[in-house]
């Protein structure tokens, strides 16, 4: 019988509360002791699992990229018009900002790290979107745009949507807001 790998749980502590801090104060603005004490753990342990705080930060980057980008993917190849699945898209996205704030807060956050990321030649959430919306307009569903622009715009509105929340400007979850962002963006995209 072979015996199942331990997961170390700490690791996901850590991610997280490291996510939370580079999301509100920036990678350069807090020290590997700040997340070690907001994950309860040693800096030792923190070492563990990571070569550098620049690594936590690019493994942090990489799974909620990675996590929108699969998201935008996989509305793309579903079945049905642009404007449905859109919607469907819309509702997840605010979903999973409910469930984990710090998340989309940290994609808004400039870092060469970041932007090395970006770089890496894994596909990224800013592509995905584009290719989502001219996904649309090929199939005559929305009107001849620039989609790169579009993509800016949406992907900038839920941005500020996230620190408008954080912040108390908008409610800590946003989800009972979707009505009224889905027919904002559906404007924004030409679908009346």
């Amino acid at each position: 019988m072979m015996k199942k790998p331990h997961i170390d749980s700490k690791k996901k502590d850590i991610l997280q509360a490291a996510m939370r801090l580079f999301a509100t104060k920036g990678i350069d603005g807090i020290s590997v002791k700040e997340i070690g004490d907001a994950a309860g753990v040693t800096d030792a342990a923190i070492y563990k699992h990571f070569k550098s705080k620049q690594a936590m930060a690019l493994e942090a980057f990489s799974h909620y990229c990675g996590g929108y980008t699969r998201l935008i993917d996989y509305m793309g190849g579903q079945p049905g018009t642009f404007h449905s699945r859109f919607h469907r898209l819309i509702d997840e996205v605010l979903r999973m900002h409910d469930e984990e704030q710090y998340g989309m807060l940290l994609l808004a956050q400039q870092h060469e790290i970041f932007a090395e990321a970006s770089r890496s030649g894994e596909r990224q959430l800013f592509d995905a979107l584009v290719a989502f919306i001219e996904q649309g307009i090929e199939r005559g569903e929305l009107p001849d745009q620039d989609a790169r622009l579009s993509a800016v715009l949406i992907l900038g509105a839920f941005n500020q949507m996230a620190l408008s929340s954080l912040h108390g400007e908008l409610p800590a979850r946003l989800e009972p807001l979707a009505s009224e962002v889905k027919q904002r963006f559906s404007h924004l995209l030409g679908q009346l």
